[in-house]
């Protein structure tokens, strides 16, 4: 093989397959990525088993080829090149790879194609489109929520239910729920699934890579089988296998009665409860959150350390208390993206509803009191 290739977009290509490298895997050739010539173009795969990226790049090439490269010393090598618009890259029938760039050269012990995991091919024919700024809006308002706890795999992912044109995505770590939902699908399209966390964290990483931000109208296809899903977004194409189990029911914990309802200024609430939980214990501790007419009454305290603060709020009821993890209030008003989030409970020992204040209802979060 032998190619001419723009440095910047060979770095951006090696970058955006970096998190499907596996750094605890015992099989020594997934710490490679392959790097392969196909239809005038150059394209790089890494894979851990569990989840596949593949992107594309332009390039010049003069002979085909295909190889494997050890992903880390290949990026720390690009890393320190000098500033010359393009690398010539080439292999020798060793498997050995070659970098020319400016009056440096660099030689690289890789591995054939033969020894890499093959990736299956993304199929067009059954996949359908979706804005992916919108979909990485969902992601963001879901993912935080799900649980990081190997021994209940199911919540270590988000649900994903389509129907009649709805796309909803749910995540739990059975002390929080958060549930966003967007029409935006065709409507013969119905499937339920529980995408892992990881191929959601690399999306939203690729989005980034890519520049795609709130408000761009990039379209991204979106393919679902039984056991795999897979995105592809301009040139990159990402797979992951599914969280195998059932999504527990997730709608009898959404409280339907709204008894004790205020309405706070979200960025002002979200300022005292990160205040608050400085004089929480360490995470699993509570913040006192009391309400009377008009007004919030913040409080946390331990054995060193006390805070409280009052906060203006629309509230027109009798005294009530509750107790919350900071930590968890604050995840569901960093992702509230109106000026004013309104609070639903019933009892300070049920569930406590947070939405955003005005007519726009799509998403909403739930987090569980703690006993005062």
């Amino acid at each position: 093989m032998k190619i001419t290739i723009s440095k910047e977009e060979l770095a951006q290509g090696v970058q955006a397959i970096q998190s499907a490298l596996s750094s605890r895997t015992t099989l020594p050739i997934l710490l490679n990525f392959l790097l392969e010539t196909e239809d005038r173009k150059v394209k790089v795969i890494s894979t851990d088993l569990e989840m596949g990226v593949k992107h594309y790049i332009n390039a010049e090439i003069q002979n085909n080829g295909a190889i494997t490269i050890p992903a880390k010393k290949f990026a720390d090598i690009l890393h320190s090149l000098p500033d010359v618009g393009e690398v010539e890259l080439s292999t020798d029938a060793g498997s050995r790879v070659f970098l020319k760039c400016g009056r440096s050269r660099f030689g690289i012990a890789g591995a054939p194609k033969s020894e890499y995991p093959i990736l299956p091919d993304f199929n067009k024919a059954s996949a359908f489109q979706l804005p992916a700024a919108v979909v990485g809006d969902m992601v963001r308002k879901t993912i935080f929520a799900a649980s990081s706890d190997e021994t209940r795999h199911v919540l270590n992912g988000v649900f994903w239910s389509a129907k009649n044109g709805v796309l909803e995505m749910v995540s739990t770590d059975g002390r929080r729920l958060a549930v966003v939902s967007k029409t935006m699908l065709p409507k013969e399209k119905e499937f339920t699934v529980i995408v892992p966390t990881k191929v959601l964290a690399e999306f939203l990483r690729l989005l980034g890579v890519l520049g795609i931000q709130d408000g761009d109208e990039e379209k991204m296809l979106v393919a679902v089988s039984d056991n795999q899903i897979t995105f592809q977004l301009k040139g990159t194409t990402l797979l992951s296998r599914l969280v195998g189990g059932s999504f527990p029911n997730y709608e009898q914990v959404i409280p339907t009665k709204r008894e004790v309802v205020f309405t706070a200024p979200t960025k002002d609430l979200l300022a005292v409860t990160k205040r608050a939980s400085l004089c929480a214990v360490d995470r699993g501790g509570s913040v006192k959150y009391a309400l009377k007419k008009g007004q919030l009454h913040v409080t946390a305290s331990t054995q060193n350390n006390e805070f409280s603060e009052d906060l203006a709020v629309e509230y027109a009821g009798g005294d009530f208390s509750v107790a919350f993890n900071p930590q968890f209030v604050a995840d569901a008003l960093k992702h509230v993206d109106a000026e004013k989030a309104v609070f639903s409970m019933t009892t300070p020992v049920n569930p406590a509803l947070v939405e955003p204040a005005g007519e726009r209802g799509d998403y909403r979060f739930i987090v569980m009191p703690m006993r005062l």
